[in-house]
């Protein structure tokens, strides 16, 4: 399998320059994810459980995980990575005005574990949408230039 990404161009006004450079994102249509009950049946055919119970064990997780991040706990998985909570807040003139009905959890983070991060890198390959999009194009292209050609 692989990831689909395409080149979007982004300027680097950094140092007092001007510089166009091209990066690969993720920003391309993206496989259907794969949700809980699939997990579920691959944990299962690996140990000793039923895929009932690992899918109560998945739903439970999400709820006790949630739970230690209200705390402003983090919370390490082995293997997998710690999952963190990330605040913000309104923006205002003074520190002491920064008070606590002004604070909102943005948004969760996660940092992979590095074990996981190298076996995530390890099988992935990429492929560029815009460069398949381009030989699709230059196909049709050429299949209908054919076209016309046996037509006459």
């Amino acid at each position: 399998m692989s990831i689909n990404y395409v080149v979007t161009k982004k300027v680097d006004k950094t140092k007092g320059e001007v510089k166009v450079r091209y990066y690969a994102t993720t920003r391309a249509m993206q496989k259907k994810p794969v949700d809980s009950s699939q997990i579920a049946m691959q944990l299962a055919e690996r140990s000793s459980l039923q895929d009932g119970d690992v899918m109560s064990v998945l739903t439970q997780l999400s709820g006790i995980i949630a739970g230690h991040l209200h705390e402003g706990r983090t919370v390490s998985i082995d293997g997998l990575g710690n999952f963190f909570p990330t605040i913000s807040s309104e923006g205002v003139e003074k520190p002491e005005e920064c008070t606590a009905d002004k604070v909102w959890v943005a948004r969760i983070g996660f940092k992979a574990a590095p074990a996981f991060l190298k076996k995530v890198r390890i099988k992935t390959k990429f492929i560029s949408i815009q460069l398949q999009e381009g030989r699709k194009a230059a196909a049709k292209k050429k299949k209908k230039a054919a076209e016309a050609g046996n037509e006459k």
